[in-house]
């Protein structure tokens, strides 16, 4: 007969605690922790010199045992996470060129034409629309914010948070999407339901949906704990995208790994009656995921101290090279950096400054760190010793802007996921 433990101890295991968060995508409450960082403050600013720092937040990762997405809490404001973060750089030759390729691709696979419509979800300065509308096929891009450059350069915009209510409105405005592109958008929705539903009420019948986000497996492997930010609800797979598409009515029918912001994943859904059949991609990537959870039993148990080892061994070798007499800067004052340096307790007794092409700022601080901001000719004037680029997934490019540098004897590190000489 089987027995049930009534006491004490079986009700403490069995209630949840008062501050455990319910799970965004199936409501289970969440018990187990992915990485708890503390409180960081918000990485997508940078602060004054005379100013203080703005309030941290804090910033904790939970894994649901139910459904298996990660997501960060609300905690912070919504008016303070929405702010949006400037770009690092304008995009690169090769990010344009994929972009095209791209386009491209799905151009000829739809067969759009003058009497198509694409529709862009965080169009930015429309630099995928262009394409498209170069080839006399009617565009639209929807931006959060003022998209810059786009609408000067005749790409129609609309701006405003994309979901549901909004999504109708562009129906009854602009009609219906051949082609809807959305890429790294969906982890900041903070109703993944609503954003998705939006997404599929915009899609005509036989039309396609070219989604992009950051790839959970990929950052698990990596380590990538400076990729965690408030203002990023969630963080995906496979599994739980095709959950989330096929609760509203879509069906991923292509998948594909890519390495673009350090492990990205892309997928091509339509209608669930949509006549797409599934291409080999799809299984491709169900199997690597599947393949990488069970490479290592502590695949997420085990990442929080992971990550913990690796923040030590940066903060040691930094202090190993100030040790040693020599100048340490750094380069890009994005987002990820900025939350690298406060998580592992870096500042400017480690490194110097930190260079960044932005002049809007120049003679800022990064916050928590309040490292201060120089341009990229003050880094080449001043010929520090190593140079730890921060942005890391692009360090090949930035390598090469650096060349005069490294000519000279500056030695570039990666930070991320151990610390690695260029």
């Amino acid at each position: 007969m089987l027995s049930i433990d009534t006491g004490p101890s079986a009700v403490r295991s069995w209630t949840p605690a008062l501050n455990e968060p319910s799970c965004r995508l199936c409501g289970a409450r969440l018990h187990r922790t992915l990485i708890d960082l503390g409180h960081v403050p918000l990485a997508n600013r940078t602060i004054a010199p005379d100013a203080p720092d703005d309030p941290p937040y804090r910033l904790h990762a939970r894994i649901c045992d139910n459904c298996t997405l990660v997501q960060v809490a609300d905690v912070a404001p919504p008016e303070m996470v929405a702010a949006p973060s400037p770009h690092l750089s304008p995009r690169s030759a090769a990010s344009v060129n994929q972009t095209r390729r791209h386009g491209e691709l799905l151009r000829k696979r739809l067969r759009l034409n003058d009497d198509s419509l694409v529709i862009e979800i965080g169009s930015n300065d429309g630099t995928l629309l262009r394409h498209f509308q170069a080839a006399g096929i009617p565009v639209l891009g929807i931006e959060p914010a003022s998209a810059a450059g786009a609408s000067d350069d005749g790409i129609p915009t609309q701006t405003g948070v994309f979901n549901t209510e909004t999504a109708m409105e562009i129906a009854v405005r602009y009609g219906c999407a051949d082609l809807v592109v959305a890429n790294d958008v969906l982890p900041h929705a903070p109703d993944l339901f609503d954003f998705a539903a939006g997404l599929a009420s915009i899609l005509r019948p036989n039309g396609i949906l070219a989604l992009q986000v950051p790839h959970l497996l990929s950052l698990v492997q990596k380590m990538q704990f400076d990729a965690f930010r408030h203002d990023s609800y969630t963080y995906l797979s496979l599994r739980v995208l095709e959950h989330v598409l096929r609760s509203v009515g879509l069906r991923v029918f292509d998948a594909e790994c890519l390495p673009d912001h350090g492990g990205s994943l892309r997928v091509h859904a339509c209608h669930v009656v949509g006549p797409y059949a599934s291409r080999p991609g799809l299984k491709a990537v169900r199997l690597t995921e599947g393949f990488g959870e069970l490479e290592r039993q502590d695949f997420y148990a085990g990442f929080s101290d992971r990550v913990a080892t690796a923040r030590h061994e940066f903060r040691e070798f930094l202090r190993t090279r100030r040790t040693a007499g020599r100048r340490v800067a750094a380069y890009g004052a994005a987002t990820r950096g900025s939350t690298l340096l406060h998580c592992c307790g870096i500042t400017t007794d480690e490194i110097d400054y930190v260079a960044d092409p932005d002049p809007d700022k120049h003679g800022r601080l990064l916050p928590g760190s309040r490292i201060p901001i120089v341009s990229v000719e003050t880094l080449m004037a001043t010929r520090p010793d190593d140079v730890v680029i921060l942005p890391w997934p692009y360090a090949a490019e930035i390598a090469i802007k650096l060349l005069p540098l490294r000519q000279r004897g500056t030695q570039l590190w990666t930070p991320v996921p151990r610390v690695c000489r260029i």
